[in-house]
């Protein structure tokens, strides 16, 4: 399952010599020896989709899978001072209640009951969205929680404006008709939805795509979070501003370079330096020579294409932006092109109508149908003939080994890097840190927010993360990924290694988790059985990330004494921890 956080970073420092792409300069980790694939092709060309497999090309039909990818936004700051988590009298209130519309109301009939329980949540409830922080942190707990299709609405009677929080991933979304604090489903529950806004929290200020991966309740949701066979093509960039070539046309717009009318398709892999063609229609790839000439005939409703590098889609004049075409080879009725793999070893392709309308336009980030679909798409590889580059007669690179590309990929090839388990609840026996007091994180009518002090520890007395097998650094990784700053409060404790660990002195506790991967979905490689506070938490969820740096402010290492190259270099080692 993938989801996006608005800003995060990993101290290159603190990864192990399989993540060492980190410590040379100018190359994506994903080129430089990391985690293994799940499948990998033999031959020139692969693609694996519905038990589809082939040592030679194999045409793809046209698809959107469930997938379990998303980004993160969710700032430290306003989970750790926020009126409702953080406050004392409303964070045993809310879970006793919906997570509805009418339990946050300023004012209903809900909330003049009299004297009952209810009544009493609802009123301690009141006024608490009137803090700007506050509906931040409630925008992504209604968007774990609630499925796509409920939602949480707050109007601020003082302006009348209307805020509406939607439901996205639905970990829990029986908590929108009664509250989550007895029983078994309750526990789990708020241990799924506080892992999840754990996984979310971001420091960086950037939006940063994530897969979560864990179990929840099946009979809601088969596949939740579980790793999807495809990758949709993000739409947005990292500052979560949306690309404007998924946007609408305001005029009608003709050929490959306009930047609107698209349609977002799939993330591939290849092997770096590779070359890759990739063609719409459904005929086998050859390699094939470039016929400019077949443009020429073509009506405004075929196809045309765009690569960009990684995850994300991008404008023609994009520094993300490799190839676009509307060419087709000799002899093929649809368009193809052909492109070297980048370095990142990912490439996201975009797909669209030769003219695109004034009044039509490509899916939004909304993911709306657009006004055209294509039949497919097939893809071919054949490694590179870069041989090894030396300096002064030392090799000091050599050309990645050549897996024939595939698209589209997995989700579990598209995020191979395991950042760690989140795990524990926000709620529950004494919930927050012991110098709360019931004065402290309130805000009055008038929306005034009154702030507990600073501490410069955990705000959560039993929310814990550990890290996975690439991070040797534990206090930095805490300080960068859990906390609001250096020296600010932070949102769990860090509980150190969640698996195996290295025989070195200085490396935190080990095997925090018995389980390295759960049994639902067997290789997923997710976290069970974790350790803290004394007990075991048995509902965490592990996120993997794209890019072992993604989620730390800190930039990754690089050797200033290496020329900046094109090709993959030698890792550097570094200490096996994590």
């Amino acid at each position: 399952m993938i989801y996006r956080i608005p800003g995060l970073l990993v101290f290159c420092l603190g990864l192990s010599s399989a993540g060492a792409g980190c410590a040379v300069a100018g190359y994506d980790a994903s080129s430089l020896g990391g985690p293994p694939r799940s499948a990998q092709g033999v031959g020139s060309a692969t693609s694996v989709l519905d038990g589809i497999e082939s040592a030679g090309d194999v045409l793809v039909p046209y698809m959107d899978a469930v997938q379990a990818v998303y980004t993160n936004g969710l700032s430290a700051e306003a989970l750790t001072r926020n009126a409702l988590i953080t406050n004392v009298r409303a964070n045993p209130a809310m879970v006793r209640q919906p997570l509805a519309t009418s339990t946050y109301a300023d004012d209903s009939e809900d909330n003049r009951d009299g004297d009952s329980q209810d009544h009493r949540d609802r009123e301690v409830l009141r006024f608490r969205l009137r803090h700007e922080p506050t509906r931040e942190v409630m925008s992504y707990l209604v968007s774990c929680a609630l499925e796509q299709g409920q939602s949480v609405s707050y109007t601020d009677t003082r302006t009348g404006q209307i805020y509406t929080f939607p439901g996205e991933i639905g970990i829990c979304p029986q908590w929108g008709e009664h509250g989550v604090h007895q029983g078994s489903d309750g526990a789990k529950c708020r241990q799924l939805v506080t892992a999840c806004l754990l996984a979310l929290v971001n420091p960086t200020g950037q939006s940063i795509t994530l897969s979560m991966r864990g179990q929840a309740f099946p009979e809601h949701r088969p596949g939740l979070l579980s790793p999807g066979p495809s990758v949709r093509v993000g739409t947005a960039d990292e500052d979560d501003d949306a690309i404007a070539s998924f946007g609408p046309c305001k005029t009608d717009a003709r050929g490959p370079s306009r930047n609107c009318g698209w349609t977002a398709e799939h993330v591939g892999t290849c092997s770096p330096t590779s070359t890759v063609e990739i063609g719409a229609g459904g005929e086998p790839l050859d390699d094939c020579d470039d016929d400019p000439s077949a443009a020429l005939a073509r009506s405004d409703d075929d196809t045309i294409l765009r690569v960009c590098n990684g995850i994300h889609g991008c404008d023609a004049g994009s520094p993300a932006h490799i190839a676009q075409s509307e060419v087709h080879c000799d002899g093929r009725p649809q368009p193809a092109l052909r492109f070297q793999c980048p370095s990142s070893g990912y490439f996201s392709l975009m797909s669209g109508p030769r003219v695109s309308r004034r009044a039509g336009g490509a899916p939004g980030r909304d993911g709306a149908s657009a006004p055209w679909s294509s039949d497919g798409f097939s893809v071919a590889s054949r490694p590179s003939m870069v041989g090894p580059l030396s300096v002064d007669g030392l090799i000091i690179a050599e050309p990645p080994p050549f897996h024939a590309a595939v698209y589209p990929a997995p989700e579990a090839d598209v995020f191979r890097w395991r950042e760690g388990a989140f795990y524990g609840t926000f709620w529950g026996r004494n919930p927050l840190h012991s110098k709360f007091t019931a004065a402290m994180n309130e805000v009055d009518e008038d929306g005034t927010f009154y702030p507990a002090p600073v501490s410069g520890e955990p705000v959560f007395q039993h929310a814990f993360a550990c890290t996975g097998e690439f991070w040797n650094d534990q206090i930095a990784y805490q300080k960068d990924r859990l906390c609001a700053g250096p020296d600010d409060d932070c949102v769990a404790h860090s509980a150190g290694a969640c698996g195996d660990s290295h025989d070195i002195a200085d490396c935190p506790p080990l095997h925090q988790c018995s389980v390295d991967d759960g049994m639902v979905v067997e290789g997923d490689g997710d976290f069970h059985e974790c350790a803290g506070d004394g007990g075991t938490w048995h509902h965490p969820i592990t996120v993997y990330l794209n890019h072992p740096s993604a989620v730390v402010r800190t930039a990754p290492l690089v050797d200033p004494g290496l020329p900046a190259l094109d090709v993959p270099r030698v890792p550097i080692r570094l200490p096996l921890c994590p």
